[in-house]
């Protein structure tokens, strides 16, 4: 794009820059309130696509669409991340605005009233916000480099660009069902099905997004446990959102509550942990996890809409679990994202029939919802972050709190061992519970108190029951045997720590922390990569069975 500068000089936000400085190119015009506040517009009926990291958006004037979600002046702020990890947020103005209108809005937040664009159809304020993602960005430094592009507009922390090149982008094939589907009264509850990589999370995204152009809230039931699109990996998750979806998922962080109302705030979340990151060991216990959620989604429901993100194994035992959890929830509707591969899933109306890993009913399935079968789209190149680095992404990001500025960790909480039951792996004995414990992310459970007056004795459970909610994860950094203690780092807060009383150990992976000047144990790069016990246990099917060995 060609710029055209009305002053001399470099635009900085967020750094030391003269106030009110003033940047117009041809389709966009900028100016700076102060170091942190810049207020942008931008010509009506135009696309363009956003970078950034910790920004806060604003619409002061006019109306525009941000990945299907109709904002305006209205609107609360939105707190948002587009990095290159995935694809660009897509803005588009829809609506036109009078020249005395702009000059108004520009006076009411102090900008000079002369610089007025031609032919406005939107108003923007860019607000710098909590830094949020700066240990994500040290670590990987892929989230944030310099690109070759030539921006419209180049902040600190915030550029923007002409166009939808590297945005989402939803073509008519979705956007026109979806918003047929949006306007139906009767729509309550939406799965999401398809093969992995087929683009479920980008469509959950769009229909979440456009519902709550029109709600209040909509609860999004998560059952990939591989690769969640809110929460930590490992968990079964029901959470409400008030607010689009516009950020990475790492960057989410949820709320964890025992019990979720239609009153609960953004970002709360029900939740039961499975403790891995796929459910092929553990089947029985992930559909039991999942009924629990439906359970407490379809109470909710009537009263807001449910989207359902279905995993991405749609093959074998895959679809006897998509059967199962179809007929738990009882959708409206099924959006079936097919894209000609064997991958895809049966016909919808024939897999509601197909036997699951659960016992058949005693009466028949009585199921007619409304499918929309899509096309989908399987990437055949790489993506640019690996599935298992955001997985890690997301663990950084949840257990950030605990790492300092000064490159060490926070003090940890002492836990005496008969404060709380503990939930060790199948066929681990109980006299090497300490030893499995420790070094460990570890799931922190409500559930009942154990009363025992012997608190120098561990109370190892069997399992864990529907009452026992996933309040937080946290990391067990040390085990004292001689004092009978715990010692637990997790970013949760004291009142919420006194609703814990079972620590479930999970195979889930401690993050890669940056160690800086000072050692962390067990969060290092050195303890996560070289220390036994450390990492996520990983089958090796390259391997020959030792009966096909000796054949």
């Amino acid at each position: 794009a060609v710029v055209s500068t009305r002053c001399s000089g470099s635009f900085k936000l967020f750094s030391t820059l003269q106030i009110n400085t003033f940047i117009e190119v041809v389709m966009a015009t900028c100016v700076s309130l102060s170091r942190d506040r810049s207020v942008i517009q931008l010509p009506r009926a135009t696309h363009f696509n956003i970078r950034c990291y910790d920004v806060r958006l604003s619409v002061l004037a006019g109306e525009c669409r941000i990945n299907g979600h109709v904002i305006n002046s209205s609107s609360e702020s939105l707190c948002l991340n587009s990095m290159d990890s995935h694809s660009r947020v897509a803005i588009n103005t829809v609506s036109t605005l009078t020249s005395d209108f702009v000059r108004q809005c520009l006076i009411d937040v102090g900008a000079p009233e002369d610089h007025v664009a031609n032919d406005c159809g939107v108003v923007l304020l860019v607000e710098a916000s909590e830094t949020s993602t700066e240990l994500l960005r040290t670590t990987y430094k892929r989230l944030w480099g310099e690109t070759e592009e030539d921006p419209l507009v180049k902040l600190d922390c915030f550029e923007l660009y002409s166009g939808l090149n590297k945005a989402v982008c939803i073509s008519s094939d979705w956007s026109d069902p979806i918003r047929a589907l949006i306007t139906t009264k009767s729509t309550s509850r939406v799965a999401v099905c398809g093969p992995q990589n087929s683009g479920k999370s980008t469509l959950c995204r769009y229909v979440v997004n456009s519902l709550l152009s029109s709600h209040a809230g909509i609860l999004f039931l998560e059952t990939d446990i591989g690769q969640s699109e809110l929460t930590h990996s490992g968990l079964v998750t029901l959470t409400l959102l008030r607010a689009p979806l516009l950020n990475p998922p790492y960057c989410n962080r949820v709320r964890f509550v025992a019990e979720l109302s239609g009153d609960s705030a953004h970002l709360s979340s029900l939740s039961y942990c499975l403790g891995v990151v796929s459910p092929a060991q553990v089947m029985s216990e992930y559909l039991g996890k999942v009924r629990c959620v439906v359970e407490a989604a379809r109470k909710l429901s009537t009263s807001m809409p449910l989207v359902v993100n279905f995993m991405g194994w749609t093959k074998g035992f895959g679809v006897g679990l998509h059967a199962d959890i179809l007929r738990m929830l009882e959708p409206t509707h099924v959006i079936n994202l097919q894209t000609g591969s064997p991958k895809d899933l049966p016909p919808i109306s024939e897999l509601l029939q197909t036997p699951g890993i659960l016992p058949p009913p005693d009466t028949p399935y009585k199921l007619d919802p409304d499918i929309l079968n899509l096309p989908g789209h399987i990437s055949s190149s790489t993506p640019a972050i690996q599935a298992f680095e955001l997985r890690h992404l997301a663990s950084l990001n949840y257990f950030s709190p605990i790492y300092t500025a000064t490159n060490a960790i926070c003090a940890p909480y002492k836990v005496r061992w008969g404060d709380v039951g503990v939930i060790i792996p199948d066929h681990t004995e109980e006299h090497l519970a300490a030893y499995t414990l420790n070094c460990s992310v570890v799931a922190l459970l409500s559930g009942p108190a154990n009363n025992s007056e012997n608190k120098d004795v561990m109370n190892v459970l069997e399992k864990d029951g529907p009452d026992m909610k996933c309040l937080g994860l946290g990391i067990i950094r040390a085990v004292d045997v001689k004092e009978r203690l715990f010692y637990l780092n997790t970013p949760i807060d004291n009142k919420t720590l006194q609703d814990v009383h079972v620590i479930k150990h999970t195979s889930l992976p401690v993050p890669h922390m940056p160690s800086g000047s000072l050692p962390m144990p067990y969060v290092s790069n050195l303890a996560a990569s070289e220390m036994l016990g450390t990492g996520s246990r990983s089958q090796r099917a390259n391997l020959k069975r030792r009966y096909e060995a000796v054949a």
